[in-house]
């Protein structure tokens, strides 16, 4: 992954605009929501110009497959529970970001659990005074994507 300069101060839009390009998620991106907060992020990710945006919320799922499954606030079973659903859609070489609350050990490992799932490999993790920051991908060999479906 190429470091991004710039040339002055960006403004918290264009940074997090930056840190989804770095993800390999551009504005044409599949991008699926889980999680409280869901609504918001739909509505941001939609005024900046990403087009391909839904909330999964125990509704059949969009047809096509994530390149991004995003949930920002990671808090109790239901929520890890359409998380887990929402995996299955994640295409190959698709990047899950989850956000665990700080206050709940219990949600921590939870999400550690689920995102060391067979297919998936945490890439990074962030740390930050309201909770831990996540970054998966799903492996691309056929091999790896066929054990996550069972």
């Amino acid at each position: 992954m190429k470091p991004i300069v710039s040339d002055g101060a960006w403004s918290p839009a264009e940074g997090v605009c930056a840190f989804l390009a770095s993800l390999g998620v551009s504005r044409t991106s599949s991008i699926h929501l889980v999680g409280r907060g869901a609504l918001a992020s739909l509505l941001w990710l939609c005024r900046h110009g990403f087009d391909q945006v839904a909330i999964l919320n125990g509704a059949p799922a969009p047809a096509e497959r994530a390149d991004l499954l995003l949930c920002l606030d990671a808090s109790g079973a239901a929520t890890f529970e359409r998380l887990a659903a929402g995996m299955r859609r994640v295409r190959p070489g698709g990047t899950i970001v989850l956000r665990a609350e700080g206050q709940s050990c219990t949600d921590r490992e939870r999400a550690r659990r689920l995102l060391r799932r067979p297919g998936f490999h945490i890439e990074r993790r962030l740390r930050s005074g309201r909770g831990d920051v996540y970054i998966a991908r799903r492996d691309q060999a056929p091999a790896a994507i066929a054990a996550a479906g069972r």
